[in-house]
């Protein structure tokens, strides 16, 4: 079954439909509402601890886009794009991994890429790549590409958005098993969740909204909407006993 490519922004219902991702569309979405934003309002934050939503500002949301758009598709489809390991490096993969060595936590190098054009054009790489994996691989193939992750909170209550493709795994407690199509709506839901964020700070400030968006994926919660200021629930891993 080949892959559909209809203009829809939220995984099927019907499996026969084989839809993935308009992720074109991230990019374009986060054009749009940074444009003509000044440096002051790009950085405008607050750290208090019942305000998470607001611990990145505007700019370091746009980074950590850029930055998932290109982790998650290296760690997760390297195999499927580069298959003879020749893996691009734009940028330095040791210092963004997760892990005890990782430089940078979950944005770029902020030494390297501050300004809004240079995130967005790291972006439009890792959205390029993820282009690339849902036109040349076959949604039985995304179906078969199954992995285990340790269960956190958080991913525990958004998987709840998707219809298949992710759940407990029966045969490692504490553990979510995800299909490949299931991680590459997350993915798209993940951005468009800090597009959102984007908004709110931007309502925050008293400045207007550039757009609509659709309220799909992580957004039909009300911590990612923003029905509520409350945190949504925490990464913290989730015992297996």
């Amino acid at each position: 079954m080949a892959l559909v490519k209809p203009s829809i922004v939220e995984m099927p219902e019907d499996p026969s439909i084989g839809a993935m991702p308009p992720y074109r569309r991230l990019l374009e979405w986060v054009a749009v509402e940074v444009d003509g934003l000044t440096d002051e309002q790009l950085d405008f934050d607050d750290a208090s601890p019942d305000k998470e939503w607001m611990w990145w500002s505007i700019r370091r949301q746009v980074s950590h886009i850029a930055w998932d758009a290109l982790v998650f598709t290296h760690r997760r489809c390297a195999s499927l794009l580069w298959p003879d390991g020749d893996d691009p490096e734009p940028i330095v993969w040791k210092d963004h991994h997760f892990g005890p060595d990782a430089r940078f936590d979950r944005v770029l190098d902020e030494d390297l890429y501050w300004a809004i054009p240079d995130l967005i054009e790291k972006m439009a790489v890792g959205i390029g790549w993820l282009e690339r994996v849902v036109a040349e691989q076959s949604i039985e193939t995304l179906r078969a590409d199954v992995t285990s992750i340790r269960a956190t909170h958080f991913w525990k209550y958004v998987i709840t958005t998707l219809p298949r493709g992710a759940g407990d795994d029966p045969d490692r407690p504490g553990n979510i098993r995800y299909d490949l199509e299931g991680s590459l709506w997350m993915v798209f839901y993940e951005q468009l969740a800090h597009i959102r964020t984007i908004q709110r700070l931007k309502l925050v400030q008293g400045l207007p909204l550039a757009q609509e968006l659709p309220r799909v994926g992580y957004l039909r919660l009300p911590e990612y909407w923003g029905d509520t200021d409350a945190n949504g629930p925490s990464m913290q891993r989730i015992s297996s006993e």
